[in-house]
């Protein structure tokens, strides 16, 4: 039996299974890594922009700078969802408590169909913002789908329409934590990174938060582990599927069905 018709059979018998997906799910659609490839985001100015500090210090250079620099292709038409993000959608429909949680904030898993109620955008999205003001403010919690960034420019950068202050995207910076706000649902992900019997990684670099904490679920439940990546896992104990997601995600997902 070869590893993926293996992991198909992991699938079909599992109560519940969790997807934790990385930037490298992306990358086929056109979408930048963030830490490795010749084109990373990682490598350019990330840790020193991608910081709530940083975004209070001068609105106006962060959304230029960083946003518009290191996220302008998600503001670009045709950019889609590929045979990896499609695949899960597939993948997911074996159970309706099987679940997604993506490190990935260009709402691709939406696009190409992901269920709502199976998916934790654990990092935030990219078409959200929220106030900047840091509590007492309604729009902290409640994220608008725009803001106006045509005068960035001329340093008008938007602003929250009930209190005034800054408005910013609804995404997890490298000086926030995952508890940080409701829309990044933590709390979700950890329970379900407990009670999954297997928790297959897709496309991760296992350099943030989250991918520990699944490591450490895992380790404690002893849930089975999978790696679907065009590198192995820093780890051992892990059954590795390797290539990229767009080709073994596809594969996997006529497996399970021919079961």
């Amino acid at each position: 039996m070869d590893d993926v018709a293996r992991v198909a059979g992991w699938l079909r018998d599992a109560g519940q299974v969790v997807f934790l997906c990385g930037a490298g799910l992306s990358v086929p659609s056109g979408i930048r890594a963030y830490r490795s490839g010749p084109d990373a985001v990682w490598g350019e100015y990330v840790l020193e922009w991608g910081t709530r500090e940083k975004f209070l210090s001068d609105p106006a250079a962060w959304w230029r700078t960083f946003w518009l620099g290191a996220h302008g292709e998600l503001l670009q038409a045709g950019v889609m969802p590929n045979m990896g993000h499609h695949a899960l959608v597939r993948l997911v429909g074996r159970s309706p408590r099987d679940l997604v949680i993506t490190q990935n904030i260009d709402g691709l898993h939406r696009a190409a169909g992901h269920p709502e109620a199976q998916l934790i955008e654990i990092h935030g999205r990219h078409d959200r913002f929220i106030c900047a003001s840091g509590g007492g403010c309604a729009g902290v919690d409640d994220a608008v789908p725009s803001v106006d960034l045509s005068r960035l420019a001329d340093g008008v950068f938007p602003r929250c329409a009930r209190c005034g202050a800054p408005m910013r995207p609804l995404v997890l910076l490298f000086d926030e934590y995952y508890d940080g706000h409701p829309g990044f649902q933590a709390h979700r992900a950890r329970r379900a990174l407990d009670a999954a019997d297997v928790v297959v990684f897709v496309g991760t670099s296992f350099s943030v938060g989250i991918t520990s904490s699944a490591r450490r679920a895992a380790e404690v439940s002893g849930a089975r582990v999978v790696n679907v990546n065009v590198e192995p896992a820093p780890f051992s104990g892990v059954t590795e599927l390797t290539g990229g997601a767009e080709v073994v995600l596809p594969t996997l997902a006529a497996a399970l069905a021919s079961r």
